[in-house]
């Protein structure tokens, strides 16, 4: 399996996982947070696609993240300039999605641009270095790293706060 390959298969994982966090749940109960240092299910849903877009469309790419070429924000009534990244307790428990359909519409644009970048880049574009907060790496690690392990990690989180409220994991026991 060659490296795109890989990446684009964890990414449909992950992205259909994510596309089933809400599933069933109310909106009480994606934005429910347990007690201590957590995160909501629509935090951690709100986080994925900041992250992702912030990784392919600025910093892989050069060009505006869909945030906000597309005024995300204001569509959302979310924060304009923030990811998730160093939120504080409090800060997480702010994110509220209230429009899920429009939050979803927001999340499958982030995902295409991603494809669309895993179907057209070569191996020398994956090879490329960038830079990433205050270091190098290149367009393959960085979506390895912060998309591929980052997110799925995630998952986990989401299927733990699933569980907590007696629903079932998403994506389970199919790999990724």
């Amino acid at each position: 399996m060659s490296a795109q390959s890989y990446m684009k298969q964890s990414l449909n994982f992950i992205h259909g996982a994510y596309r089933q966090a809400a599933d069933g749940l109310s909106g009480e109960q994606i934005h429910m947070v347990p007690e201590g240092e957590s995160h909501s299910i629509a935090w951690i849903m709100w986080h994925g696609a900041r992250v992702e877009d912030l990784i392919v469309q600025q910093m892989i790419k050069g060009q505006p993240q869909e945030w906000v070429a597309g005024g995300w924000a204001d569509q959302l009534g979310l924060p304009a300039q923030s990811f998730g990244t160093g939120h504080t307790t409090d800060e997480a428990r702010a994110i509220h999605i209230k429009d899920a359909a429009a939050f979803q519409r927001y999340a499958d644009a982030v995902a295409a641009h991603t494809h669309h970048l895993l179907d057209t880049a070569s191996d020398e574009e994956l090879e490329r270095e960038i830079s990433v907060g205050q270091r190098k790496e290149t367009v393959g690690q960085a979506i390895t790293l912060h998309l591929v392990t980052h997110l799925n990690g995630h998952r986990g989180e989401i299927n733990l706060l699933r569980g907590m409220m007696g629903f079932p994991p998403v994506a389970n026991n199919q790999g990724g």
